[in-house]
Formats: C-alpha cells, structure tokens, sequence
C-alpha cells in the first residue's frame, strides 16, 4: 500500500511538471531554448542592477601647445635669441566610465587612473542626464585605480551603489557583462565569457605591467575604460582597463579584453581613500618564475617558489641575509606558486611589518625574519675590464663590462660579460645583444660571478656537449636566471 501510495505521487509529479513545461513555465532541462532564455534573463538582471551606478566620466585636462620638447630651454638657444616665449596651454575633453560603491557609509566612484591623469574638472553624468561634479580622492598608476569623491551641494544619498563580488568565486567560462560609455555611448552593455584570470600585459608606455587582470571577451572600446565587469550574480568583479586590437605582427585581433580584478582593486581602496595614494611595502629583490629545468638545477623538489635574482644593496632582504639564487617558497605560512603571487604577498603589506621567509638554498630550507620598509634605491660601483671572446659551442661573443658598451646598450650594471653578438641559435633560446652575464655555474651550489672571459673561460672549460650552465642575467632593468646548453 505504501508502495502503491509513492508511486501514485511520482506519477502526479511528473504528469504536473510536464504540463508546466508544456505550458512554457518551466525551461525543459537540457532544452536549448530554456538555456538561452536563462542566459538572457541573466545578463538582462545584471546589466539592470548594475547599470544605474554606472557614470560616464567626462574630463577637462591642459595640454601645452608648441614644440613637444625643451628645446626653449636649451642654454645655447638662450645664449642666442634671450628668453624663450611662454607656451600656450590648451584644454581637451577625454571620456571614460566609473561606478559607484558605498564604503565606510560614503559613495565614491571607481574608474581608471589614466582616465583622470592630469585633469582639470571632472564631470560625472548619470542615466537621465544627473549630473556632479568630482574630484581625485587618490590614484594609484601601478594599478590604474582611481577614487573620485563627489564634490558640491547635491544630494547623494539615494545614488545607486554597485555590490562587489569575489573573482576566485566566478569560474572561468562564466557569463559576464561589460558596462560603460564607449565613444560616449553611454551605459552600453556586452556580454561574454570570464575567459581567464591572472593576466599579465604590458603597459602602453612600456612602464612595466599591469598584473593580476581578468581576460573577457565582452566588447570594450575606447571610453569604457572604468567600466565594470558584472556577474551574472550582478556583483562588480573587475574595472574594465585595457584590450589588445593587434598581435606584435601588426595583425587586428579581436577577444582579448582586460579588467582589473576587483581584490586589486579592494586592496588599495583604504590608502586611495585615506592617504590619496598607496603605501607598499619594499623586500628590495628582482625574482622570476622558476622553471622546471632551473628547478633541478636548484634542487627544488615541489616545483614551486619564486627565484631570486638580484638583492638591493642595503635593502631588508639583504639585512636579513637572502642572497640571489634564492628560492622563496613561503610568506610566512602561505605557500609560494608564481612570481605574481609573491610580489602581492610583500607589496601589500604594511611598511615596517615582519614576515618570515621560507626559501631553498644549496638545496637546504632556510627561514629568515624580515622587517619591510620603503623603498630606497641603491647602487654597486665596480672597475671595468677590457677583453672579449667568442664562444661558438653557445653562441655568442662576450666583452668585459666598459663605459663605452654602457653608453652603447644602456647597461644598468657595471660588471659582467655583455653579449656583443649572437648566432641564430643562440637567438632562439631567449638571448639578446646588450644582455650581460653575471654570475654561471653547473648548478646554484657551483655558482661563480663573472667579471673577465678568463672566468668564463674556466667555467666552461670542462662542460661537454650537451651539458647545460645556470646563468644570472641582467637585461635592461631585469634581473633573470636562464640555461645554457653547450
């Protein structure tokens, strides 16, 4: 009976739910239809919760008008035509986006240093035309986040605010929506995918990266740049900030759209607001990612950690005894996987807190404390040498560090071997003319600085064919570790 009385309601429950479903008010499960119109409720319910805070940012900068360069200044043209005339300033209109949050019971709005690097005025326009004005409470260009604070008499109490959402949280594949003024269009919604996190990209002006991004193929364009990147949860998970429209080939690409992932931005959020700028925290290394060669060469056994490859004289790393060829594995008790991971582990620390240091040398665990401090930039002065070699079996020639090849590739050490040619193959294993040579050995226990060819000399001298060299290189600024294979 009891049996008889489950599956009579089984029945029933199905008979009811196939007559919802016929009736359209249910999606069939597995049903394209039902999984496009959930798609598209989705992105419409985000794109109407977030839309609202969504302003366009108009911004008055001053530009100077005239020759682009200090030629006025110079003291032989003054010498022969006296003062130079005043250069003209003129006023230009730029546009980007930004958001409302609500921190600390106060609304701010969010958007991209660069959008208001050097303004004058800074207008907000919200949906039907509300319009306020605003001022930079403080920008952080390493970052590209700026926090503008809504400035005159108008109320702002009943603006909307955006929620903010966790990135980590939103798996890669997901729904995402973009929201912005592109071109001054403005609260133009895309959609697309989370396609990626954790990307790194060059800066336009070459000045180092932008880290820790988020990857979307949602359409951004010039003036959404502030913007923000929705879930389907309708919570902010990112700052639309940059896209790539060509390959190094010059060839149009599409897709490649990034956002600044919302914990960066949260991580600078108190400073910005308080101090107007950011305070990092400063350990005084240069690192790299250890790759799985280097990893044995070092002995490392878990295959993760961050390679040391330059300490600052007279920096917190050097005071507590970190030497490069260092493998740091730990931050305090959080494990170490990439050199992102460590460079957030330090920088977003508080000046002068001690952390402890867990890293691999000569094959053995060490751990250090380290106190972190500003930054204070130091510099290693060392005689030059004069000679040079040609080393077939790798590649290259190599020339004692002197003034003139300083001068001639713009070196930023004093010592070494500086790589003067290269053949093709030696090209192809990441070499480049002007990289310099400090320190190679078999191995980081047989590691020996390089400051004349007779060093190199004896260093190579009992390698066979096939046998393969640790090296520290210097390239421009950066400090690496690569192999060598004879």
């Amino acid at each position: 009976m009891i049996l008889k009385s489950k599956s009579f309601y089984a029945v029933l429950t199905l008979v009811i739910g196939i007559g919802l479903i016929s009736a359209g008010l249910v999606p069939t499960l597995g049903s394209e239809e039902g999984l496009v119109e959930s798609q598209e409720t989705a992105i419409t319910r985000a794109a109407e919760k977030v839309g609202p805070a969504v302003a366009r940012v108009e911004v008055t900068k001053g530009v100077s008008a005239g020759i682009p360069f200090n030629l006025f200044e110079d003291p032989f043209f003054k010498y022969f035509f006296g003062e130079p005339p005043k250069r003209e300033e003129r006023e230009v209109e730029s546009l980007g986006s930004g958001f409302v949050i609500n921190w600390q019971g106060k609304k701010f709005v969010l958007t991209n240093e660069h959008v208001v690097s050097g303004a004058k005025e800074i207008r907000l326009v919200f949906k039907e035309e509300m319009t306020y004005q605003a001022r930079v409470a403080g920008a952080d260009e390493m970052t590209d986040v700026a926090v503008l604070e809504i400035t005159g008499d108008k109320d702002t109490e009943n603006l909307p605010a955006v929620s903010l959402g966790d990135p980590t949280n939103t798996p890669i594949g997901s729904w995402v929506v973009a929201i912005g003024n592109p071109e001054g269009f403005e609260n133009t919604v895309t959609a697309g995918v989370l396609s990626a996190r954790n990307r790194s990209i060059p800066k336009p002006n070459n000045g180092g990266s932008y880290q820790n991004l988020l990857q979307t193929d949602a359409a951004i364009n010039p003036g959404n740049s502030g913007g923000p990147l929705v879930n389907m949860q309708g919570k902010v998970i990112g700052m639309n900030t940059a896209i790539i429209r060509r390959n190094r080939q010059g060839i149009p690409i599409t897709g490649l759209n990034f956002a600044v992932s919302i914990d960066t931005v949260e991580r600078v959020l108190s400073d910005l607001v308080s101090k107007g700028e950011v305070t990092r925290a400063w350990l005084g290394v240069g690192f790299q990612n250890v790759t799985r060669e280097m990893g044995e060469k070092f002995g490392l056994e878990d295959g993760y950690g961050v390679l040391i490859s330059e300490v600052d004289v007279g920096s917190p790393a050097d005071r507590g005894g970190l030497k490069p060829g260092d493998i740091i594995i730990k931050v305090n008790d959080n494990k170490i996987t990439s050199a992102t991971e460590f460079q957030q582990e330090i920088m977003y620390r508080d000046v002068g807190e001690e952390v402890d240091l867990t890293f691999i040398r000569n094959q053995e665990r060490e751990t250090i404390t380290v106190k972190l401090e500003k930054r204070d930039n130091g510099q290693i002065e060392v005689s030059e040498e004069k000679s040079s070699i040609t080393d077939d079996d790798f590649g290259f020639s190599l020339a004692e560090n002197t003034s003139k090849l300083r001068q001639e590739y713009e070196l930023s050490v004093n010592t070494g071997l500086v790589i003067t040619d290269l053949q093709s193959f030696a090209r192809a294993r990441g070499l480049r003319e002007g990289d310099v040579l400090l320190q190679a050995g078999k191995n980081s226990k047989n590691l020996y600085t390089l400051q004349s060819v007779r060093d190199w000399e004896k260093i190579t001298s009992g390698l066979s064919r096939g046998d393969t060299l640790l090296v520290r290189v210097v390239r421009g600024d950066s400090y690496l570790w690569m192999t060598l294979t004879r």
